[in-house]
């Protein structure tokens, strides 16, 4: 049941793509609306279960910082520049780029998690930055020349929305046994809608014809989803479910491709398998480390 409860939350976030693109409204409004409502939702929740002041309670102030400050800003960064690639690059490339993230946590891991780095590290780093080279352009100068300026952007964004991405698995592994998941989740989305509402009594028209859309978002990619993700866990191992996590990629080209025609190209694959393929190098190597 774990694995099955994964593989559903997988396949919730591989469609965000779709709805990112049919909603029609700028991306901070998006991310405004989706993290107020899910937000409220899941307020709502740890209030009715009477899990509100228990779950914010935590014997180090420090930790407090990770929860309501690091966890947001990184999240509202990654959100940003990752609806940014889903709108100016194909969703194939947005979320292919998005997954050089385990390779950034390879890297910044030895600093903040005090883990070492292994060999086969360095060679996921290689495959990755080759995959991203492949996706960027193709080895033909012809070919390279042939994206737009907004397409090369969006693919920037999706790499660095992986690298903001790494940080904010870095900072859930710090809070992750002082905070329960579901109040880890509503400081997120609260936070992020307390930064974004500056800019949101600007003079903006609220998009009306956008609810149903924000609504879903709200409800099943930032809360439903994210629950059974969680859920899963309880009875899956770490690294089984990190390599389930990969279907993501594969469940948005597919859904790219049935609702939105997109077909990706020949290196565009090819770089994306090597991003994928660097992921789970990591992961198997982590696995036989401990071993």
């Amino acid at each position: 049941m774990g694995y099955l409860k994964i593989i559903a939350a997988i396949l919730l976030w591989s469609s965000l793509g779709i709805f990112i693109r049919k909603i029609g409204i700028p991306n901070e409004e998006i991310v405004f609306y989706s993290s107020a409502i899910a937000g409220f939702l899941q307020l709502s929740l740890l209030t009715l279960t009477g899990r509100l002041r228990v779950s914010f309670k935590s014997d180090t102030g420090s930790y407090k910082l990770f929860i309501f400050v690091l966890l947001p800003v990184f999240s509202l960064v990654n959100v940003l520049l990752f609806y940014y690639a889903f709108t100016h690059t194909t969703i194939a490339n947005a979320v292919l780029t998005h997954y050089t993230a385990p390779v950034f946590v390879a890297l910044t891991a030895p600093l903040f998690l005090k883990e070492k780095t292994l060999k086969a590290t360095w060679t996921a780093i290689t495959l990755s930055s080759l995959g991203l080279w492949l996706i960027l352009g193709s080895p033909s100068p012809h070919e390279w020349t042939s994206l737009n300026e907004s397409e090369r952007n969006g693919i920037i964004a999706g790499a660095s929305s992986g690298l903001a991405y790494a940080f904010i698995i870095l900072v859930v592994r710090k809070i992750a046994l002082h905070y329960s998941s579901l109040a880890v989740i509503c400081a997120q989305n609260s936070v992020i809608a307390l930064l974004l509402l500056p800019v949101m009594l600007q003079d903006r028209v609220f998009p009306a014809h956008a609810i149903p859309y924000l609504a879903v978002l709200g409800v099943v990619h930032s809360t439903m989803a994210p629950i059974l993700y969680v859920q899963g866990f309880r009875s899956v191992k770490a690294n089984e479910g990190a390599i389930l996590g990969y279907l993501e990629p594969v469940g948005a080209i597919i859904l790219a491709l049935v609702f939105l025609n997109e077909a990706p190209g020949a290196y565009a694959l090819i770089g994306g398998s090597l991003i994928l393929l660097s992921g789970y190098l990591i992961l198997r190597s982590k696995t036989g480390d401990r071993r």
